[in-house]
């Protein structure tokens, strides 16, 4: 019985910690990334956007890496370390937005693991997302109405 009640309080421990952690990368991007980027794409805030919404971002970064998590991992904070045309899953967003600056000259206090926590929470929260209509035949975020 002793065991048993160790077990289910270690587990209950670490599914407060698992959930904590995933909670860091959400409140880190609401800190920082979103002064920038939507959460979710908007289409009637389409106007007032300076950045792509992470949520499609989440869905392109998953596209280049085959659904790989630790792949999207890597590729987020590869690229907002130091960001690069060539290293950009959406060039439609680079030629509308430009690159974005790097993550250290605007957020000098994020981490690796700060950066690791938000690319995290971007593949978890947005796994069951889809391109939206008409984004994958070649029309982006203006459905082909030219904005």
């Amino acid at each position: 019985m002793g065991v048993f009640r160790f077990l289910a309080m270690m587990a209950a421990l670490l599914a407060c910690w698992s959930g904590a952690r995933a909670g860091d990368g959400r409140a880190i991007f609401l800190k920082s990334c979103a002064t920038c980027h939507f959460a979710s794409r908007d289409p009637a805030r389409r106007d007032e956007m300076v950045a792509p919404p992470i949520d499609v971002m989440a869905v392109h970064v998953r596209l280049a890496t085959g659904g790989d998590r630790a792949a999207f991992i890597r590729q987020v904070v590869d690229y907002v370390r130091a960001p690069a045309a060539e290293k950009s899953v959406d060039p439609m967003a680079v030629e509308r937005f430009g690159l974005m600056p790097a993550i250290g000259d605007t957020f000098p206090d994020l981490t690796e693991a700060d950066l690791a926590l938000v690319a995290g929470w971007m593949y978890d929260a947005h796994l069951d997302l889809q391109m939206p209509t008409g984004a994958a035949a070649g029309r982006g975020m203006g459905g082909g109405r030219g904005r």
